[in-house]
């Protein structure tokens, strides 16, 4: 993809790029644009997530400062924590930058502070097994919470970032997506366990009420019983009485 912006051509397509150690990546951000230089991994995924573009095969321009990344990534997502569909005031890396992640607009996320920390320095994989091992507390709070949110691009679409960062979310978007249907999943089979539970107590609670009344039968035969032997054994001790006076 080739585009023209103040009169000079950009292209979009990573594979132009010269596999060389290093190229040269210039800040249009800065008053003197500043020059320096990058790996080719690097200048590779800031072509892809839409934050440069090509001049020539062994330079690039960038087009963006990461506070701008960040900002704009928030608007994108309306201020909405995609991990649980509270207020995001913060950004995160999907892929964490330790692990060579960049701030990039395929990269980054809208998230809360509470997310984020949880998250942490955490791959994507690595935290949707954290969310499935979560309590039962847990799951309630971000089933209360949780929105199925999609991305959204805030960029316009007459920029010349706009197709690359629209190909290229595709992929991120499904997984986290897939996430979002897991714990709905998960979500559900915790209201089954719930009804189950309460059907339980319920049937504890009869049979303790059978059980009361039950017992409270057995205490009235066994007065009943004792009142009767009490007057049975009256009863012979008048008789052998009367016996011994009479004879």
């Amino acid at each position: 993809m080739k585009t023209v912006f103040d009169g000079v051509h950009y292209f979009y397509d990573d594979r132009l790029l010269t596999k060389q150690a290093s190229i040269t990546a210039i800040a249009l951000h800065t008053k003197n644009k500043g020059k320096r230089k990058i790996a080719y991994d690097e200048a590779k995924q800031l072509i892809r997530g839409g934050v440069a573009g090509m001049i020539q095969p062994d330079r690039i321009h960038i087009f963006y400062r990461e506070i701008d990344i960040k900002r704009m990534v928030r608007r994108r997502d309306r201020q909405l924590c995609v991990y649980c569909g509270g207020r995001g005031d913060t950004a995160d890396h999907v892929i964490p930058a330790c692990e060579g992640g960049l701030t990039t607009f395929t990269n980054l996320v809208c998230a809360c502070a509470t997310c984020n920390f949880a998250k942490d320095s955490l791959s994507l994989h690595l935290y949707q097994k954290r969310l499935l091992h979560m309590n039962i507390f847990q799951r309630w709070q971000h089933r209360r919470k949780l929105v199925r949110q999609q991305f959204i691009p805030y960029l316009p679409k007459d920029t010349q970032q706009y197709n690359v960062f629209y190909t290229h979310t595709k992929k991120l978007n499904k997984t986290i997506t897939d996430t979002v249907v897991l714990l709905q999943h998960l979500d559900k089979r915790l209201v089954t366990l719930d009804s189950r539970l309460k059907k339980m107590e319920s049937q504890i609670k009869q049979t303790s009420k059978t059980t009361q009344s039950q017992f409270g039968r057995l205490d009235t035969s066994i007065q009943k019983t004792q009142v009767l032997l009490a007057d049975y054994i009256e009863t012979n001790t008048k008789r052998t009485l009367w016996q011994k006076i009479f004879h």
